[in-house]
């Protein structure tokens, strides 16, 4: 599952078993009724934005041994979505992924939960890919699974390969999402008391994830604007009780990310020896000037913040990843300027980021999570705190400026500073 290795710790690779939409060469068997194209994790992608959502690098994959070249994942925005809300989805052709040959084909979408967020083990980046073969063995740790088909709006792919689905969870944590299609005549998937069985001879065309919050936190700096050097520190109210949390800052010159990008290389052979070597990320941007301030073990959404990563500036734990690992204090060339502070503490509690007296003026977007540590509850919030000389409103920075969402991910900033963020 060729694409897939960027996002998970690889597949174990077997012949072939049965009839499958798209070429034998493109796809690999996971289960004796289970084909996975290798080209599924760039097709399904969500549409909807949530209430938490911040710009991502545009983000390629080169995987050498099938010479794709470099192929956009097609994730420019990182979303945290909200329970009991629609999570929209498309299906459609992207570059490197044609799907009108699927044209005509049934199709059902599987959602699952998963009851233990990804870990770093493996390739450092893992995702429901990773999981496959075990989730249709029912050996995988999903809490819930649901199936959406002809009742739900999911049946036959389109004429021009295209299929829409939307899904809306009822609660917070990670979910998984993967699209099949159905060989003719056969039932396919089928789900009871939660698990996964499968009727004939199916092919997953499509793989997503979303990580989905349980309520909004509600995050206020006790400043606003802040010198360049000083200290942001967040005033954080959650709706988690009863129990302590893991709080996870990052604070970001708005418009930066976006303008960067970040490529995935898989080298060498996709075969039983894979090895996560094989994977290397490159930055369009050197370093990151900033601090991080990891207090002890502390993970969020399973990523272990407090070692090196080695991540692509993709998803949430990409962002605050890339952050964490590559923050220095004396950075230069093309930089991202960006601090982060990952922190065990009451549920409402003061965060503390902080800040480089070389660092431009402007906006700087804050990204809040919160996750109980012993429910797993996820909270979250995003706003804008400006940085100004002496703190002063001249550079925009009134204290009307820095408490709610920015305008839009990429949109132009309301300060009207040359941090460069402007509408792509």
């Amino acid at each position: 599952m060729a694409v897939a290795l960027v996002l998970a710790g690889p597949l174990s690779v077997m012949s072939t078993v049965g009839a499958t939409p798209v070429a034998e060469s493109q796809s690999i068997s996971v289960t004796e009724n289970v084909d996975v194209w290798e080209r599924s994790p760039l097709t399904l992608r969500t549409t909807s934005e949530g209430p938490t959502t911040v710009a991502a690098p545009q983000s390629f994959i080169n995987v050498e041994s099938a010479a794709t070249g470099d192929l956009p994942l097609n994730k420019r925005t990182v979303t945290i979505h909200e329970r009991n809300e629609s999570i929209n989805m498309s299906f459609e052709p992207r570059i490197g992924a044609g799907t009108r040959s699927l044209a005509g084909d049934e199709a059902q979408l599987l959602a699952v939960k998963l009851d233990e967020a990804p870990t770093t083990e493996g390739a450092n980046t893992s995702d429901i890919s990773s999981s496959l073969g075990d989730l249709f063995a029912n050996n995988s740790n999903i809490t819930t699974a649901e199936l959406l088909d002809d009742a739900e709006g999911v049946g036959e792919i389109g004429a021009e390969g295209e299929l829409n689905a939307s899904y809306t969870p009822e609660s917070g944590g990670v979910y998984g999402f993967v699209l099949v299609t159905v060989d003719e005549g056969d039932e396919g998937l089928s789900v009871s008391d939660g698990n996964v069985s499968v009727n004939g001879n199916v092919t997953v065309v499509g793989v997503e994830q979303a990580i989905v919050q349980d309520n909004a936190s509600t995050v206020e700096p006790t400043q606003n604007p802040v010198t360049p050097g000083d200290n942001v520190t967040l005033d954080v109210d959650t709706e988690i009780e009863d129990e302590n949390a893991t709080h996870a800052v990052a604070l970001v010159r708005r418009g930066e990310l976006q303008r960067q990008s970040s490529t995935v290389t898989v080298s060498g052979e996709l075969n039983e020896s894979f090895s996560p070597d094989q994977i290397t990320v490159d930055n369009s941007f050197d370093n990151v000037s900033g601090v991080a301030t990891v207090g002890g073990n502390t993970s969020i959404e399973g990523i272990n913040l407090s070692g090196n990563q080695s991540l692509p500036a993709i998803g949430l734990q990409g962002v605050f990843g890339m952050v964490v690992s590559e923050a220095e204090s004396d950075a230069d060339g093309d930089v991202i300027h960006a601090s982060a502070t990952v922190v065990s503490a009451d549920s409402d509690a003061n965060v503390t980021v902080q800040t480089l007296d070389s660092w431009p003026n402007g906006a700087y977007q804050y990204i809040h999570v919160a996750v109980g540590t012993e429910s797993g509850t996820i909270n979250s919030d995003t706003g804008t705190v400006a940085l100004s000389p002496g703190g002063g409103p001249e550079n925009g920075g009134g204290p009307d400026n820095g408490g709610g969402p920015p305008d839009s991910a990429a949109g132009t900033n309301a300060t009207g500073n040359d941090d460069g963020n402007g509408a792509e």
